[in-house]
């Protein structure tokens, strides 16, 4: 096997792991408080949608944020209208991840800042105290740190197969063909920001075309449900209603995004011819906001 395949999978090994450090270490900073903000702040749609918006920005995990609802709406805190509302706010939130990789990841030399993070990140577990509100910090400063390492190898590693790898089996293939892919895939490894950031990556070698990436991050958009549903699985009745409403509303978005494919396309490369990366970012986050305006045109949150 070619020397860059090692690379990239060392690299998606460290972004998800790094994912997963940073959820565990976002978790115990912010500790019970998220919960009793989202159980404080969904009485009404606007607000719930706004809260899980906001709780999965910076909680940078729509899994996270969802398996929180299972367990508020599962105990009774919570009413089922309100944690739809949260999830259409989440799916909105988790593209925010996608911007800060975009213009940080790469638009910025983060060398200089990956190794001293790591630095200071790992001692910091290992001599503060245990559970200490420091030692979560310096657990998201590795994690933060380990993850922009991780985009690095993936980006040189991709950028040196654009010129050993032939991807021409995949030309031809409807996008439809994309779009279960990251649906699969995303599945597969329980992380649309994992897919995201590998679907940037390879827009960003131009390995694919920016009308494949869209329908890679519409499937992405799909299989991040998966998640909710294995976590449901041994919830009650409401927390197994929670994950199939997360399941239609993205499906019901996610069909219609790919039917608008096109003409979505056209639209954001028009708002920003020169930067794919930009593009597609905007294309997820103005697809999931579509989805909002739908549902509550259609006053589809109160039936």
């Amino acid at each position: 096997m070619n020397i860059q395949f090692f690379d990239f999978f060392a690299g998606l090994g460290l972004f998800l792991l790094a994912m997963e450090q940073l959820e565990t270490g976002l978790k115990n900073v912010a500790g019970k408080g998220f919960k009793r903000f989202l159980a404080r702040n969904t009485n009404n749609v606007v607000k719930a949608i706004l809260s899980g918006t906001f709780a999965t920005a910076i909680l940078q995990s729509s899994s996270v944020v969802t398996l929180m609802l299972l367990a508020l709406v599962g105990s009774g805190t919570m009413a089922l209208q309100n944690a739809v509302g949260v999830i259409l706010g989440s799916n909105l939130g988790t593209t925010f991840t996608g911007w800060v990789v975009t213009w940080v990841g790469f638009k910025m030399n983060f060398t200089l800042f990956v190794i001293p993070g790591i630095a200071v990140g790992a001692l910091g577990q290992v001599f503060l105290k245990k559970r200490g509100r420091l030692h979560a910090f310096a657990q998201l400063l590795f994690s933060f740190s380990l993850l922009f390492m991780g985009l690095d190898l993936m980006k040189d590693s991709v950028s040196q197969l654009t010129t050993t790898l032939d991807l021409g089996f995949l030309s031809g293939y409807p996008l439809v063909v994309f779009f279960v892919f990251g649906f699969i895939a995303t599945g597969i490894i329980q992380s649309s920001s994992a897919m995201m950031m590998i679907t940037l990556t390879a827009l960003h070698s131009q390995i694919i075309d920016f009308s494949s990436g869209a329908a890679l991050v519409i499937g992405a958009d799909l299989g991040t449900t998966l998640t909710a549903a294995i976590g449901a699985l041994k919830g009650n009745v409401n927390a197994r209603r929670v994950a199939l409403a997360h399941f239609l509303y993205n499906l019901c978005v996610d069909l219609v995004a790919l039917v608008l494919l096109v003409p979505l396309v056209n639209l954001i490369q028009q708002i920003a011819p020169d930067d794919p990366l930009t593009s597609l970012v905007l294309f997820h986050s103005a697809f999931n906001l579509m989805g909002i305006l739908l549902f509550e045109h259609f006053g589809l949150f109160t039936g």
